[in-house]
């Protein structure tokens, strides 16, 4: 049978069923460091490659699967991360800066796996705001130089994420969808952490 959740469930699930990702993403070295004195410039545009291949390869997805009740236009995050990439005098497709392996298709299944894969990636830009702030202090990198993907929705931020708290409640009424979400959005989480672990060997 499957039966009804409330928000508040829902939501508990998606934290608790993420939770190792999430430190495991957190701890990873590409991102250790990110918002210190001394964490090195080359990593960085490194980290921004690694990420403009991820957001092509997630924003393909959203794209192909397309849902009226959630807007992702202006949250597209794949021109920021062009933008800071060219500050940066990097080219993401240039043949150092590939992937070494093919991307998985993460177009979504159902409304289910979009909202788990939202919650991924709308939870990190949330907290991208703590990091652009360091950036700027530390490295003089802001949202018309380097730091466009960090600094994200900017004033919006709050209203964008209270939007996407508006559409998982929508979204996730059933036990269902609850755990098509949560695996979504595992994958998501091993997908990013994949080209982290990628781009990272070739710093050593």
């Amino acid at each position: 049978m499957n039966q009804t959740v409330s928000a508040v469930d829902a939501r508990q699930q998606l934290r608790g069923g993420t939770h190792d990702e999430h430190v495991r993403l957190n701890q990873h070295p590409m991102l250790v460091g990110l918002t210190r004195p001394g964490y090195p410039m080359e990593r960085y545009r490194m980290l921004m490659a690694a990420y403009y291949h991820f957001y092509r390869a997630i924003e393909d997805g959203i794209e192909h699967f397309g849902n009226a009740a959630f807007d992702y236009a202006p949250r597209r995050k794949l021109s920021w991360l062009q933008e800071d990439l060219a500050y940066l005098d990097t080219d993401p497709l240039a043949a150092e800066s590939l992937p070494r392996q093919p991307l998985p298709d993460m177009t979504p299944e159902d409304v289910g796996e979009l909202a788990g894969m939202l919650y991924t990636i709308e939870g990190s830009t949330l907290g991208g705001q703590v990091i652009s702030r360091h950036l700027s202090a530390h490295h003089g990198l802001g949202a018309d130089c380097g730091g466009r993907f960090f600094s994200a929705y900017r004033d919006l931020t709050e209203q964008r994420w209270h939007e996407f708290q508006q559409f998982l409640n929508a979204t996730l009424v059933t036990d269902t969808l609850t755990r098509r979400a949560v695996g979504a959005s595992r994958r998501t989480f091993a997908l990013i952490e994949t080209i982290l672990d990628d781009f990272h060997e070739r710093l050593r």
